[in-house]
């Protein structure tokens, strides 16, 4: 009797340790029960998450890949667009001075008349008194 009284109390003080026991026990029966199917489950577990890893790896380095031919695409378009502007900016600059020049010479010296007919080749509008 005074044996099952000390084994009682040590049971309430360490009652921690032998749930700790028992689940590991339990934990064991199921993972080795059955040729030892828990652990295979635990591996391929692991195997599918590694894959999943890499195949979002390499589907941010696509991501980042394509981002960065559409920028760079984008970037050469642009300066295609740009000399393209340069060039037509060029050819009107140059067919307003011929035109300028036309003006010039046809007006001969008339400064209302050069005005009058500046303003209307450029867009500026020239007041009288300035034309002296």
């Amino acid at each position: 009797m005074i044996f099952l009284s000390k084994a009682w109390e040590w049971i309430k003080k360490s009652w921690k340790l032998l749930a700790g026991l028992v689940i590991g026990i339990v934990a064991t029966v199921f993972t080795l029960g059955d040729g030892a199917d828990g652990f295979k489950i635990l591996k391929r577990f692991r195997k599918d998450e590694e894959e999943l890893d890499e195949k979002t790896s390499s589907e941010l380095q696509a991501a980042a890949e394509r981002e960065k031919r559409i920028e760079e695409e984008t970037a050469r378009r642009l300066a295609e667009i740009e000399e393209k502007f340069k060039e037509k900016n060029k050819e009107l600059e140059q067919d307003k001075k011929e035109e300028v020049k036309r003006i010039v010479r046809e007006t001969d010296g008339d400064p209302g008349e050069l005005a009058r007919r500046l303003g209307e080749l450029t867009g500026l509008s020239v007041a009288s008194n300035d034309v002296e």
